[in-house]
């Protein structure tokens, strides 16, 4: 497809680092709705993945397709389970729902990788091996089922209750640390039951790892070849370096799927790069075994099919995967689908301003949004791209937290 065909697409996304963002503010004279008419977000954002993903391999079944976060949109969690109570009270459709804890089988369905983020460095880090991890959590699921049997309900991360001093000083540095305690053991525990889903379906699993060193770096990917998960690990690991040429775990062999991935490249911004040749002339003078990147360079320049057929193949000759990113969440004024006058309300799918100048929190149920994402899948798909990695998908967090279910 030409730059004039992708002119037709209005809407691209890119995502760089993507932890959930807290948004700056929320839509003007925005009320958030009585708790029964909150919408289910996550579904929502499931049901256009599902929908996208769906179409793809229907044309090509062998279209590769990768979600970066999004942990909660795989395992059925709390917050769902009272969604339904509050628009089910009398339980009418309650043999309909999916008990808390289970598995959405047709987004897993059509993954067939999980990227995390900082699952080695930074955060998030599990800090143990991922099998050891999987391992606590089953038990801690089942001692609290046990304890629910007898009456006895818990939160599956325990809450420390203070006062934990006289003085108010300490009393509010104490509560912040407990409070930011308690929400990295949470996120860990989702970040865990997502792994643990990918892995038990057979779908790859993939990590960007932001290190403070050189030594943090060689400790992750050794991590990394212990559980079985293919790590981008950097200093940093800003995804708009220039790729090495012999990355770590290089490989001679062809490859066609996520699966046999040694190795992988997101480079998401082309920036540094002087031109769009030498952008190309980079990725295809390097080993990885799979890139994503941007379909155009410097969000204006887009790549063309011969473009693509070059990246393709390695320095070494063999075949490797070349993934869109592919965004579902946020919106950008500095990339080339913008058009003068956009803000909030206009078009209708710029939701609210987000955390970093410029970026906007997209309204994924919106149906021009959909025609839009629809529209560029398909361009990505003529462009000759080996499949997509969907980004930006876990903004229904600051969705729910915006409209409130337990208020």
């Amino acid at each position: 497809m030409s730059r004039i065909g992708f002119t037709g697409i209005v809407f691209l996304v890119l995502a760089l680092l993507a932890p959930p963002a807290q948004a700056l503010d929320k839509p003007r004279d925005f009320v958030p709705p009585p708790p029964d008419q909150v919408p289910n977000v996550r579904e929502q954002t499931r049901s256009v993945m599902i929908e996208l993903a769906s179409y793809a391999k229907k044309r090509d079944p062998n279209f590769q397709v990768l979600m970066r976060g999004g942990v909660e949109l795989l395992i059925k969690g709390d917050w769902e389970v009272q969604w339904e109570a509050l628009h089910d009270p009398s339980s009418t459709g309650f043999y309909r729902r999916l008990p808390e804890r289970s598995v959405f089988r047709p987004l897993v369905k059509v993954l067939d990788g999980l990227v995390l983020d900082g699952l080695y460095c930074g955060g998030n880090a599990l800090n143990k091996p991922l099998a050891d991890a999987i391992k606590e959590r089953k038990a801690n699921d089942a001692q609290i089922d046990t304890e629910k049997k007898l009456g006895i309900q818990r939160p599956p991360v325990p809450v420390e209750m203070g006062p934990f001093s006289n003085d108010p000083a300490v009393e509010l540095r104490r509560a912040a640390e407990i409070k930011e305690k308690q929400d990295r053991e949470e996120r860990i525990r989702r970040i865990v039951y997502a792994a643990d889903t990918i892995r038990s379906e057979g779908r790859a699993l993939l990590s960007v790892d932001a290190c403070a060193g050189s030594g943090q770096v060689e400790a992750a990917l050794r991590g990394a070849g212990r559980d079985r998960v293919t790590s981008f690990a950097a200093v940093g690991a800003r995804l708009d370096q220039p790729p090495r040429p012999h990355p770590p775990g290089e490989n001679a062999g062809e490859v066609l799927s996520v699966n046999a991935i040694h190795n992988w490249l997101p480079l998401l911004r082309s920036d540094g790069f002087g031109s769009k040749n030498s952008f190309v002339d980079a990725i295809a003078d390097s080993n990885y075994d799979m890139v994503v990147i941007d379909v155009a360079h410097r969000g204006v320049d887009f790549l063309v099919k011969t473009d693509i057929a070059r990246m393709k193949f390695k320095k070494l000759g063999p075949r490797r995967l070349v993934l869109a990113a592919m965004p579902i969440g946020r919106a950008y004024d500095w990339r080339w689908y913008w058009q003068k006058g956009w803000d909030i309300g206009a078009p209708p799918f710029l939701f609210a301003h987000d955390d970093k100048p410029g970026t906007f929190i997209a309204d994924v149920g919106n149906s021009e949004w959909k025609t839009m994402l629809g529209k560029y899948i398909s361009g990505v798909m003529d462009l000759g791209f080996d499949g997509v990695m969907f980004d930006d998908v876990d903004t229904y967090l600051w969705l729910e937290e915006l409209m409130p279910i337990d208020r």
